[in-house]
């Protein structure tokens, strides 16, 4: 944590690591679960690019606009349920501003539609891993 102010510019997103096969969206705590699954897909032959919007409202659909058009696959990775989330309406602007670019459906990562169990083994079952991650990045990949 730097000693001087730190903030972070509203509407301004990140690339925390360049690829050219598939864009991964993801923010807080699922950018250090993305940035884990790195290795088990480089042994793939996978390289991903590590999109973090950083702030989600106003989003940078720019950024996220040119990496889709580089990688023409994107796969979402958030830690909440599917329906009604952030990552349902980045996936609908990706699909409506970038179908052209697209040569994959965009694919999700969230919580399993349960409710959360309070069991800390159970939460990991529901929770996005590394694996459901290396899942969904080689379904869009290898379609």
């Amino acid at each position: 944590i730097p000693d001087e102010e730190y903030t972070i510019p509203l509407g301004v997103g990140e690339i925390k690591k360049t690829g050219k096969d598939v864009t991964v969206i993801c923010w807080n705590r699922m950018v250090d679960l993305v940035s884990n699954a790195v290795e088990h897909l480089e042994k793939d032959g996978i390289d991903i690019e590590i999109l973090d919007p950083r702030t989600l409202q106003p989003l940078d659909e720019e950024l996220i606009f040119q990496s889709v058009a580089k990688t023409h696959r994107v796969v979402v990775v958030e830690e909440s349920w599917s329906f009604a989330s952030v990552g349902a309406q980045i996936s609908d602007r990706v699909q409506k501003e970038c179908f052209d670019d697209l040569d994959a459906p965009v694919a999700r990562v969230n919580l399993d539609f349960v409710p959360m169990p309070y069991n800390e083994h159970l939460e990991e079952l529901v929770s996005p891993s590394v694996d459901k991650v290396c899942s969904a990045v080689r379904e869009v990949c290898y379609l």
